[in-house]
């Protein structure tokens, strides 16, 4: 009977660990918004889902990104942490601005990436398609 019992402690322990990485956070998350004259950034929540950490946003838009010189309604975005005093990309892609409101940003797709580090968020207005 004393096996069973040490198996079970042996499972509950591993998924004790899986949910305490599966629930890690970034230290701090930084927006650097060259869309600013036109988009504001705001109410930023962290939260892990699976492997992936996401930042949940709203966006509210001042005006068109086309008058932030953007060239369609796409914006781009680069999240990075610094490691040893070089700036590593950990994710990047597209979000669509023709209207404003909630956003999600893939952060990193793997919590130990950023557990207690700073992460940066680059915004822009996306390249030439």
């Amino acid at each position: 009977m004393g096996e069973p019992l040490n198996n079970l402690r042996i499972i509950l322990a591993a998924l004790s660990g899986v949910a305490a990485i599966s629930s890690a956070h970034a230290g701090e998350v930084t927006f650097q918004n060259d869309l600013r004259a036109c988009a504001a950034i705001t109410a930023v929540k962290i939260s892990t889902q699976v492997n992936l950490v996401l930042a949940n946003t709203d966006i509210k838009l001042s005006k068109s990104i086309g008058d932030c010189r953007c060239l369609s309604a796409l914006a781009s975005y680069t999240s990075s942490v610094e490691v040893g005093g070089v700036r590593q990309i950990l994710q990047s892609g597209l979000i669509g601005l023709d209207i404003g409101g909630a956003r999600t940003f893939v952060l990193a797709s793997d919590p130990a990436l950023v557990v207690n580090r700073k992460v940066q968020v680059t915004f822009s207005c996306a390249g030439p398609l």
